[in-house]
């Protein structure tokens, strides 16, 4: 008896069909994946580069400015709840896109006000200062920028040591 192929079975075909759509179901989700932490890690950057500019401002600051005044706990410097001093960080949308101060992306302090910052509005800064930590006539500084991505808090907390001169 001779047996002639034809051509594919329904079966055959029902099986490749649904090897391609397992194949697009797992592209798609590695895609979002990438997307929602390419927006998480835009915050972040954002975060860090608000944190070094207040930093590098504050250090400029005189030793005994006001903004670098410790309320007598040394022991606060992660803590956002009970800070020594919250910043406020206020901008202006330059480009009329609805998102305030996006000078991060392209390195130019737009409307003057001493930081390169992105979205101002999503991000809140505090400051601990601990005074003679960790040695006699020093403060050690810490900015703390965070913010809340997907319901949960996120920070990203930098420190510095400035000394009396």
């Amino acid at each position: 008896m001779e047996i002639k192929d034809r051509g594919f079975t329904y079966t055959e075909v029902l099986i490749a069909l649904l090897i391609v759509v397992i194949g697009f179901i797992m592209i798609f989700n590695l895609s979002f994946i990438a997307v929602t932490f390419g927006n998480f890690n835009k915050d972040v950057v954002a975060a860090k580069e608000i944190s070094n500019a207040l930093i590098d401002s504050l250090k400029e600051l005189p030793y005994s400015d006001t903004l670098l005044m410790d309320d007598g706990d040394t022991n606060d410097l992660k803590n956002i709840s009970n800070p020594d001093h919250i910043i406020i960080l206020a901008g202006r949308d330059d480009d009329g896109d609805g998102a305030i101060d996006e000078e991060i992306y392209n390195r130019v302090d737009d409307d003057d006000d001493g930081l390169i910052d992105e979205d101002l509005k999503k991000f809140s800064v505090v400051l601990n200062i601990a005074d003679n930590q960790p040695l006699e006539n020093t403060k050690t500084i810490s900015v703390i920028v965070y913010w809340h991505y997907r319901k949960v808090l996120r920070k990203v907390v930098m420190t510095a040591i400035k000394r009396r001169y």
